[in-house]
């Protein structure tokens, strides 16, 4: 569904139409017939004209809603259109065999189209795939005919009464042709909602999470925020905050998308409970596995004795977002820049899943050594980067990267 030449369309439909009638028994011995984009009275010879004379965008898909939350920009909207079709003949002449010849050819493109239902990326046409040879593989296009039903006398309206007679011609329309829209550079801000919940007496209850990130502006100027939910890169500190944090056991417990169960955070996490606060700091393992960047669900779970007897307890689930961290940026010859941090590659992190932008442009990334606009992640803990060229140097530019929907904290770089 990822086009911005219309007439890849009518290119589509000609080929098809042409190759299809070519090697129809009907037609034989004639060669391939001509299909052509121009009006049915400015054909130079016999043919088949596809022209198209009409474009519409159906009301249902007006008010489509934009891919990213943070925009509502149209531009970043896909545009569904209805393309709007006059098939006709020319002849070669006015005798009577070219007129029937020509009538002929008319049945069997209407008929080669009627029989089609839709061209997408499996048609082919005397054995060529029709969408490979133009390009439009892959994108999931489909385009879907079909012939309106108009009256006779409704045609007289296509053309210009007087001396020129009526052309024979069918009137189609091709839906849905989806034109391709910006991509979305930017990020919309996290955006969680919390629920009101019954509890058990004694039983431990979350009231959210926090973290503070400190960052320095351009200029020099050192900043904190407290974020919360909490978004927390590696090695840093975060809060849960609530109640009846208390018992002879107090732990933590992360579960993210894809995970079998809970996992219980080690020693590594600092853990540290009071009766309404829990303070830990974020590793780069649970117990020796991997934790990745991203979301998670926490609990906190609480073993205490009641007359003689043990009694466990669970809490609420709050999010909590564990961020990629970036500890130094530093620059390279050749005017290349140096991130250090973590945790940037690991076993189960898909590749797709890191984005790396520097100012408004995304950079796409590279096995080998980066170019302009490139990033390449050498290791688990360093990522080489090119700026764009499109960025002006002795600028400041705002570094973001995004690993499974986690940002790191902030970050600007000079450019050299």
């Amino acid at each position: 569904m990822a086009l911005l030449d219309l007439s890849l369309v009518t290119r589509a439909l000609s080929e098809f139409l042409a190759r299809s009638i070519e090697v129809s028994p009907a037609w034989a011995p004639r060669g391939r017939p001509t299909v052509a984009p121009t009006p049915p009275d400015q054909m130079p010879g016999a043919g088949v004209s596809l022209y198209l004379y009409h474009v519409t965008e159906p009301g249902q898909h007006r008010s489509s809603p934009p891919p990213d939350a943070g925009s509502s920009a149209q531009r970043f909207t896909p545009m569904v259109l209805d393309l709007h079709y006059q098939l006709s003949v020319t002849p070669g002449s006015t005798s009577d065999t070219e007129m029937h010849q020509a009538q002929l050819l008319f049945g069997l493109a209407i008929k080669t189209l009627r029989d089609a239902g839709e061209l997408n990326d499996r048609t082919q046409a005397g054995g060529t795939p029709i969408f490979a040879l133009l390009g439009l593989d892959g994108a999931g296009n489909r385009f879907h005919p079909v012939m309106v039903q108009m009256e006779p006398a409704q045609a007289v309206n296509y053309w210009t009464a007087g001396a020129s007679a009526l052309r024979l011609s069918a009137y189609y329309t091709v839906s849905a042709v989806v034109l391709e829209p910006e991509a979305v550079t930017t990020r919309a801000a996290r955006v969680y909602s919390y629920a009101a919940s019954a509890f058990p007496m004694g039983a431990p209850m979350v009231t959210g999470t926090e973290a503070e990130i400190a960052f320095t502006l351009p200029g020099g100027l050192a900043q904190r925020i407290t974020v919360s939910p909490a978004s927390v890169p590696y090695g840093g500190l975060f809060h849960v905050t609530g109640a009846n944090f208390t018992g002879v056991a107090v732990d933590l417990a992360l579960r993210g998308t894809g995970d079998p169960a809970p996992r219980v955070l080690d020693d590594l996490w600092a853990v540290q409970a009071q009766p309404n606060r829990i303070t830990a700091r974020a590793a780069e393992t649970i117990a020796g596995a991997p934790l990745l960047p991203g979301a998670y669900m926490l609990q906190v779970r609480t073993a205490r004795e009641i007359d003689g007897r043990a009694v466990s307890a669970t809490s609420n689930t709050t999010v909590i977002q564990i961020a990629p961290a970036i500890t130094a940026i530093t620059p390279q010859p050749g005017g290349r820049l140096r991130i250090e941090g973590a945790v940037f590659a690991a076993p189960g992190l898909d590749p797709a899943d890191v984005e790396l932008r520097l100012g408004p442009v995304p950079l796409s990334r590279v096995a080998g050594a980066p170019g302009p606009g490139q990033f390449q992640i050498a290791s688990p803990s360093r990522i080489e980067l090119a700026p764009p060229a499109s960025l002006p140097a002795g600028t400041d530019q705002p570094l973001r990267l995004h690993i499974r929907g986690a940002e790191s904290p902030p970050n600007w770089v000079r450019l050299p």
